[in-house]
């Protein structure tokens, strides 16, 4: 099942606005409560006061409390159009002096709090806040605390927080808005350069592989830094397919033409034993023919496997083994390999496996080609310090010249002393290539006694 495609741009602006709408819904719970709590430290202190100038009414007249209830006091509660206000006094022995009988009745704390109480209710089917007040009144035997109670709704207070915290909230429901349209200028201006690129590699040919010269910002500069070496990766990869491509056409068309020429010839010759001769001649050239393919198919896949394969950890002695199992019967007998007691029993390597077995094939098959008859004598040991493998093909043919053994490391190039034995040029220089992949390098080298010592050294794997 495929993936839905993300957005980097959607998701970073998608998370900056759940930040901020969280953070919109905690900051709208504080400024309410915070403006509740304003509302109501405002309007107790006029609760208050005017529960303090009615307790300042009371009088003690022919041994009865009275009360002349100051008008101002309830132009106070009344200041709010929509605000009803009640009261009631109260005497000691809690009988209602005067006021509303039903108004709840606060609880009195100790003689030294003489400070106002406050307290929610509902009265009259509305929603009230209750300010009381006591004030200590002498009168012979029924002396006490009177208590005074004022009551408002609460529509006014309720206005009140609403206009706070609609004024708190509305600048930062702005701000945010801002910060989100902020981010999201911010997202296109940094995106920008990655357009820049896109349009770039767009315009570019299909063959136009060069490094990226777009200047980008340092995030994405190991990006670009991986794009322009696989781009060079591949550019080697293609060069050497080219290379391979050119290479098979020149010499395909020379046994081609050879072949076409010999086959025109024999079909005008008479003599039977020239026939036979010219034919011979045309089954050698197709045979070398088929030899040049397979070894340029050989040498491409390879060049492919090693870009590809990423030298993963093998062992060398497993891929000889393997490659010697390939050999004809006849051939694998005369292949000798040394004891191999060397300071370390095991032989890993990080090579492309493919590649190296066609490095060990192609060494064999050199050695039992130019060496008939005789024993190939294979060594693959360690270095005393563990760092490397070394693996030796060594024969008893004719050898290589000194001046000849750099040049027939090179594609189709050949030893000019060994142009009778049947061969295409192209199996030392796949071993070296092979050898060079997996970070070591082919020698030939002077066997003591007569012959060639063909020696690989590889970087042994930790």
């Amino acid at each position: 099942m495929r993936r839905p495609q993300t957005s980097i741009k959607r998701d970073i602006l998608l998370g900056a606005i759940s930040l901020l709408a969280i953070l919109g819904v905690g900051l709208f719970i504080y400024v309410r409560n915070f403006s509740l709590n304003a509302a109501d430290t405002a309007f107790d202190r006029v609760l208050a006061a005017s529960a303090f100038s009615i307790a300042d009414s009371i009088r003690v007249e022919d041994g009865k409390l009275t009360v002349e209830l100051p008008l101002a006091s309830l132009e106070i509660l009344g200041a709010a159009r929509e605000t009803r206000a009640f009261y009631a006094v109260r005497a000691p022995d809690r009988s209602l002096i005067t006021g509303y009988a039903d108004l709840p009745d606060a609880a009195r704390g100790s003689d030294r709090d003489r400070s106002p109480t406050f307290s929610d209710a509902t009265y009259s089917q509305a929603a009230v806040r209750i300010g009381t007040v006591w004030r200590y009144i002498d009168f012979g035997d029924r002396s006490g605390w009177v208590s005074v109670s004022v009551a408002e709704t609460r529509e006014a207070r309720s206005q009140l927080a609403a206009d706070i915290l609609k004024n708190s909230f509305a600048p930062m429901a702005l701000a945010g808005i801002v910060i989100c349209l902020l981010i999201s200028k911010g997202l296109n201006r940094a995106w920008a350069p990655l357009v820049t690129l896109e349009a770039e590699l767009t315009r570019r040919a299909p063959g136009d592989l060069t490094p990226i010269r777009t200047p980008v910002p340092r995030e994405v500069t190991s990006l670009v830094s991986s794009l322009n070496d696989f781009m060079q990766r591949l550019d080697g990869v293609l060069n050497t397919l080219r290379g391979i491509a050119v290479d098979t056409t020149h010499d395909i068309r020379t046994r081609l033409a050879s072949i076409r020429a010999l086959a025109e010839v024999a079909a005008s010759e008479p003599d039977p034993g020239l026939l036979r001769n010219y034919t011979d001649r045309i089954l050698a050239n197709a045979i070398d023919a088929t030899r040049i393919v397979n070894q340029l198919l050989a040498d491409a896949a390879i060049a492919h496997h090693i870009e590809t394969s990423g030298n993963p950890r093998c062992d060398f002695l497993e891929l000889y083994l393997e490659a010697v199992e390939r050999l004809p019967k006849d051939n694998m007998q005369r292949c000798r390999l040394a004891d191999l007691s060397t300071t370390h029993d095991d032989f890993p390597v990080c090579g492309a496996p493919l590649a190296l077995r066609e490095l060990i094939g192609n060494l064999l098959d050199n050695a039992l080609k130019y060496a008939p008859g005789g024993t190939i004598d294979i060594d693959l040991r360690t270095s005393p310090d563990g760092s490397t493998i070394e693996f030796d093909v060594a024969d008893r043919g004719p050898g290589i010249p000194d001046r000849d053994k750099t040049r027939v490391l090179e594609r189709f190039q050949r030893g000019l002393e060994q142009t009778h034995v049947a061969g295409t040029g192209l199996g030392l220089n796949i071993a070296k290539n092979a050898a060079a992949a997996a970070g070591g390098n082919l020698a030939l080298l002077d066997r003591p006694g007569g012959g060639l010592l063909a020696r690989v050294i590889l970087p042994r794997a930790t």
